[in-house]
């Protein structure tokens, strides 16, 4: 794997698997960091290009199951994840005059599973998963705008003009991803593009997502709790619901969702929408501010979002679709870039992790290079995850359902 641009060529680190892959990780979010974690681990030579500038985790909270944690249990990644999160005791659910009208119990899944539910804030996370890369294995500003593949391998080429060259490239940047868009652009010129995945992205929920800064315990005691109930608010006549979830230091991670129609997927006009970002926050946080929080009698959701800072506050478009192709030749998918589930289900770390733990076993036991053995880890990986995929993406659709229905 090395480097080109039409400077100069610098080698990289010589790959360490035994059948001699180097790989490039196209996106640096939590599929990528958890991926390229379990590659420190297994000797797999990698390289991260991340779009930003820097790694900056936007967005409200996530979670961990017992699928997910024991992989972090073996990165040693377990007492950063415990002493940066607090486990999920309850889902309470409320109608708008906050009185109680349902609840599942999530108390035991320790006991049932060997590890609770966590949940913790999304820059905590991401500093998780970073406390074990080499910094030099990330290369930020490095935007993906083309792939091209031949017999030496799949190269990477940024709009710096910089260009990467390995063995595979991993597409781990996210529903808009644009080593999917390469991968799609192929694939249809050799005939093989589905009429699904030819269709652009469409939405059906807006969201606004914040963390608070620290509140006085006393006048959220529910914050003095070593565990954490998930406090869900749902209108009957309003057209949202709220998800308030007290976080370590005091703080408190929220949501807001709103069900809408399904986007036209033919026009992608929900393309604008999908970064995350402070932007176009203000008008929806005004529409529902007014909401009573469960915290406190009298109190409000203008509460938290006036104590969230602006920069914390992102308005965006929740999106769901399964992506048929998930690899062409050299390169391959993960996580969001071949399927999207709407985070509130609380399925798509989770997803994007086991992915990346049945990728990374398949390719260190991979006998070589060629692309006779990618293609047979390539097909291996998409029989072992897709359909699990789907089903996550057909439990988020019901979990959206639920919610959203009155």
């Amino acid at each position: 794997m090395h480097q080109q641009n039409q400077h100069h060529q610098s080698p990289l680190p010589p790959p360490q698997s035994k059948s001699g892959v180097a790989v490039i990780i196209v996106g640096g979010g939590i599929g990528g960091l958890s991926l390229a974690n379990m590659f420190e681990r297994a000797g797999i030579s990698y390289l991260i290009l991340e779009k930003a500038t820097t790694i900056r985790a936007l967005g409200s909270s996530l979670g961990l199951d017992a699928s997910s944690m024991p992989v972090m249990e073996q990165l040693g990644l377990m007492d950063d994840f415990y002493e940066a999160s607090k486990p999920v005791r309850h889902f309470n659910f409320y109608n708008e005059g906050v009185k109680p009208i349902g609840m599942v119990d999530f108390s035991d899944l320790e006991e049932i599973g060997g590890y609770p539910a966590i949940i913790l804030d999304r820059p905590a996370f991401y500093n998780v998963l970073l406390k074990n890369i080499p910094k030099e294995k990330i290369k930020y500003n490095k935007r993906v705008l083309t792939i091209t593949q031949d017999e030496d391998g799949a190269t990477a080429s940024c709009s710096d003009g910089s260009a990467y060259l390995s063995s595979i490239i991993i597409g781990a940047d996210g529903a808009y991803s644009a080593v999917r868009q390469n991968i799609y652009k192929s694939l249809k010129a050799k005939g093989k593009l589905s009429s699904n995945d030819a269709k652009p992205l469409g939405y059906n929920q807006h969201c606004l997502v914040g963390v608070s800064k620290p509140f006085d315990p006393e006048l959220y005691p529910v914050l003095k709790n070593d565990y954490t109930d998930f406090e869900i608010v749902i209108p009957k006549n309003e057209p949202f619901y709220a998800i308030y979830m007290p976080l370590p230091n005091n703080r408190i991670s929220w949501a807001v969702i709103q069900n809408v129609p399904r986007a036209d997927e033919a026009s992608g006009d929900s393309f604008r929408f999908s970064e995350w970002g402070p932007h176009a926050a203000k008008e929806m946080a005004d529409y529902v501010r007014h909401q009573p929080n469960p915290f406190r009698e009298g109190g409000t959701l203008g509460d938290i979002i006036d104590h969230t800072p602006m920069d914390l506050v992102s308005k965006i478009m929740l999106e769901e679709k399964f992506f048929e192709s998930w690899y062409d030749d050299r390169v391959v998918l993960l996580g969001d870039a071949c399927h999207k589930v709407v985070p509130s289900a609380g399925l798509g770390a989770n997803l994007a992790i086991l992915e990346g733990i049945h990728l990374c076993n398949l390719l260190v036991d991979m006998p070589s290079a060629s692309q006779k053995d990618i293609t047979r880890v390539f097909e291996a990986y998409y029989r072992q995850r897709a359909k699990i995929a789907r089903l996550a993406l057909g439990n988020s659709r019901q979990f959206g359902k639920v919610m959203g229905d009155r």
